[in-house]
């Protein structure tokens, strides 16, 4: 299974068997280097505070909302998607904090599955409120793709957006590429779409494609 991360906004890092794969938005002017700081407090460098994540996603968005609730304003909040991979495995587990919608490809019946969030965005109240996480078997060609609204809400000079649709039959027509590629590919589909208007929001593409 191989994960590509695109943009900055992409946080990946291997806790001992697993590998979380982590994209975040934020809303409504927060100072960068704050939250910054907080989702680097579910990274954790020791043993003993890798624990709440090692023992579930939940726990550890749970955590993290705790945190930030207590530094943002009324109004504001972050969206956050955590993917959790074992290595060898082809079960992934999908906790999303209000991002969405994010998409699965199965190869094998050449469709595309939306999928909501699970939970309400980051911060908006001290204790979280979700679904468990959403457990995917993937087969050898599946797609699970997460990406901001950038993407999908790039409009053009007549004020068309790109759409979703659109992503994903560009996405399809990829499909057999590597990961960076069908980023690629999707990047360069949009600006070309969009007509040099100036782009409006952040672009972050995540693709996990089983092998």
């Amino acid at each position: 299974m191989r994960a590509i991360l695109h943009n900055v906004e992409d946080w990946l890092s291997i806790l001992r068997e697993n590998v979380i794969v982590r994209a975040c938005k934020c809303y409504q002017g927060f100072a960068g280097q704050g939250i910054k700081q907080r989702i680097a407090g579910v990274r954790m460098d020791d043993p003993a505070r890798n624990a709440p994540i090692l023992q579930g996603m939940l726990a550890a968005m749970q955590r993290l909302n705790s945190a930030l609730s207590k530094d943002v304003g009324e109004g504001r909040f972050v969206t956050f998607v955590a993917v959790l991979c074992t290595p060898g495995s082809s079960r992934v587990e999908l906790l999303s904090a209000g991002h969405g919608p994010l998409f699965l490809y199965s190869l094998r019946e050449d469709r595309f599955d939306a999928m909501s969030a699970q939970g309400l965005p980051l911060g908006l109240i001290p204790d979280m409120v979700s679904e468990p996480p959403k457990a995917l078997d993937l087969r050898p060609g599946d797609l699970l793709v997460l990406t901001t609204d950038g993407f999908f809400e790039w409009a053009n000079e007549k004020d068309e957006q790109f759409g979703v649709k659109r992503m994903e039959d560009t996405i399809r027509a990829a499909r057999d590429k590597s990961p960076a590629e069908v980023i690629t590919t999707l990047y360069k589909a949009v600006v070309e779409f969009s007509c040099g208007t100036k782009q409006a929001d952040d672009l972050t593409a995540i693709i996990i494609k089983k092998n």
